[in-house]
């Protein structure tokens, strides 16, 4: 969802379903972009579980997980579902799924977070050689797929920077990921799409499943008009292929 100055009606009407533990960790924000991308991200979420999980959206409430990860809390009694949630400047975005683990992460695409310094400490050194091998007007874009493919993984399993990030490498086009030691099983386990939200921002979407299946991909974008109102629109639905780029 694009976040752009909302109107103070609007986010009004956002924290009406938000927790007390929410409102507060909200109003502890020094900026208040800050806290409308806060407020924004956990509205969306708890509109998204109501569409997926058959609650109101003021009625969800949230536990710790493994390694500190969000979860839903066990007395709702909806432990077949798993979300993830991520925001950046002007976007908040989120993920649902049902019988596997998700990890979505959002990025404003800024030079100044793509320095080749950057890249030799976060990314292997099959991803550095990739990134180099773009040609220079993609090696922005490419910085960015790779962050926030990398950015997936660990949000997904919920370890975070807890692990390290060259420990697995992404390969592009088509994506693929490979574990230090070798483990072929492991990333059998793994799905991965890119998406493109704005033309100013990268995303990915992870998903991890002990049992492989077939999985069907619903997107959803939502963009708040000058009046306040937001315009849902639906963007892509269909079988998910791994590795794919829906458009």
């Amino acid at each position: 969802m694009e976040v752009n100055a909302p109107p103070p009606a609007l986010m009004d009407n956002c924290r009406r379903c938000l927790d007390a533990d929410e409102l507060a960790r909200a109003g502890r924000f020094y900026f208040e972009p800050d806290s409308i991308i806060y407020t924004a991200a956990h509205w969306l979420l708890r509109n998204a579980l109501a569409e997926a999980g058959d609650l109101p959206a003021a009625a969800w409430r949230f536990a710790t997980g493994p390694h500190g990860k969000p979860r839903i809390d066990p007395a709702l009694r909806r432990d077949a579902l798993s979300f993830n949630l991520s925001h950046t400047k002007g976007l908040v975005a989120c993920a649902v799924t049902l019988g596997a683990e998700i990890g979505i992460d959002v990025e404003l695409m800024d030079p100044r977070r793509s320095s080749p310094e950057i890249a030799e400490h976060f990314f292997s050194a099959a991803e550095n050689k990739l990134l180099r091998a773009a040609p220079a007007e993609r090696r922005m874009r490419t910085f960015f797929r790779l962050w926030t493919l990398k950015e997936t993984l660990i949000k997904t399993t919920g370890e975070g920077l807890q692990r390290a990030l060259d420990s697995f490498s992404f390969e592009l086009d088509p994506v693929a990921v490979t574990f230090r030691p070798a483990d072929v099983e492991e990333a059998a386990r793994w799905t991965f799409w890119e998406l493109a939200p704005t033309a100013h921002h990268a995303a990915a979407l992870a998903i991890r499943q002990d049992m492989p299946r077939p999985l069907r991909l619903v997107i959803k974008t939502l963009r708040i008009d000058g009046d306040g109102g937001i315009t849902i629109k639906q963007q892509h639905e269909g079988d998910a292929v791994p590795g794919c780029r829906p458009k």
